[in-house]
């Protein structure tokens, strides 16, 4: 059950908690403060830059889990998410539920990604969301995000992404979903060493700027962590992998709310 304490958080900051599931998905991109729009090198491109999709080159799939966000049970998230790579182009699925019997979202996401020119690639999705609440029923929509990637030298990268960029609105209220922007940039000043560095803005709320870093070792083992603004958060985490298989920790604070655990289990196939 939800304490009394924390319902009146809950009410009290509810258009936030109930886009909460867009904090972050995948162990990587969280650790990293979600500064992943120039990174995108996992099948979580296809919730950040579907770009992204068009520069990997193994089939992979990944289980992400929020058991309790901000400590609450009620605020959980399973994710999973895979791409495969056809002569034509990067295709790329997503699956995703958030919340509990009183409040559920659910989407379903199809992407697809194609190098353009010059190490420029662009990428598209289309996601499918159904949102329930109980005694109100169930309203549903569909949503268009588009993203560019580019390779400006060997070790520095740019991205773009749009989300929901037709402003599209849910429900018999016209609720509008969130529309949002990210730009940023990525360097890699050594092989086992990456910057990303991002600024997103929400329609809805200020600018939010974030940076992370990934330090790997052989292969086997990384380091990452990450902060944003708007609200301040610090985050961190590790992945440990054991191929094709990797298991990865991401966690992040919140001031008022505390710390999030999530969790990932994904693996990879070489073409």
């Amino acid at each position: 059950m939800i304490t009394g304490k924390k319902i009146g958080i809950l009410v009290g900051m509810l258009s936030t908690i109930c886009y909460a599931q867009h904090n972050g998905r995948g162990s990587k991109a969280t650790a990293m403060a979600n500064a992943f729009v120039a990174i995108a090198d996992n099948p979580w491109a296809v919730a950040y830059n579907p770009a992204g999709l068009a520069r990997q080159t193994s089939s992979a799939a990944s289980v992400f889990v929020v058991p309790q966000q901000f400590g609450l049970p009620e605020l959980r998230t399973i994710a999973l998410a895979a791409t495969h790579t056809f002569a034509f182009a990067t295709l790329g699925v997503g699956f995703d539920q958030f919340g509990f019997d009183l409040y559920k979202e659910t989407v379903l996401s199809v992407a697809a990604a194609h190098g353009i020119d010059w190490g420029v690639s662009g990428g598209i999705t289309l996601n499918i969301r159904r949102i329930g609440m109980e005694r109100y029923g169930t309203a549903h929509a569909a949503t268009v995000d588009l993203g560019l990637l580019a390779e400006a030298e060997e070790d520095l990268f740019f991205g773009f992404a749009m989300k929901n960029i037709s402003a599209t609105s849910i429900g018999s209220q016209n609720e509008r979903l969130p529309q949002v922007f990210m730009l940023g940039t990525r360097y890699d000043p050594a092989l086992d060493f990456r910057l990303s560095l991002e600024v997103e803005k929400d329609t809805r709320h200020p600018v939010i700027v974030k940076c992370g870093l990934e330090r790997r070792f052989y292969d086997a083992f990384a380091v990452r962590m990450g902060v944003s603004d708007n609200p301040d958060k610090f985050s961190a985490g590790f992945a440990a992998r054991y191929s094709p298989f990797e298991f990865s920790y991401a966690g992040y604070s919140h001031p008022q709310l505390g710390w999030t655990h999530q969790i990932e289990l994904s693996f990879g196939i070489a073409e």
